[in-house]
């Protein structure tokens, strides 16, 4: 969980820098992109990528079997107990993180 936050913090930095860095016409444009922009990096990275490594695809494929072999081929109880556990506990944290960096931002600013 804390390294799926520590990732994801580091995503919405580059992505940020990166729109930032492309430049757009208008700020509006740009804050449009950049929020896109994170939102899908964020979903692959939170959701889909916590997926795949848990999913078990060799009754699929097996090139997708040998890539994604994880202890689960279905939803099943202990799924939701290890996976879905994961899942919403990092979905909370990072319910509350943008809060908490503008706090942080805004005492550092006040500070220097």
């Amino acid at each position: 969980m804390v390294l799926i936050i520590s990732i994801n913090v580091i995503l919405r930095t580059v992505t940020v820098k990166l729109i930032t860095w492309i430049g757009y016409d208008t700020y509006s444009e740009q804050m449009t992109r950049i929020i896109n922009g994170v939102f899908i990096v964020l979903f692959f990275n939170t959701g889909i990528l916590l997926l795949l490594v848990n999913a078990n695809l060799n009754d699929i494929s097996s090139l997708l079997g040998n890539l994604f072999n994880g202890r689960f081929y279905d939803y099943s109880p202990q799924w939701y107990v290890t996976v879905g556990d994961a899942l919403v506990q990092t979905m909370l944290l990072n319910a509350f993180m943008p809060p908490i960096f503008e706090a942080q931002n805004s005492a550092l600013t006040w500070l220097g």
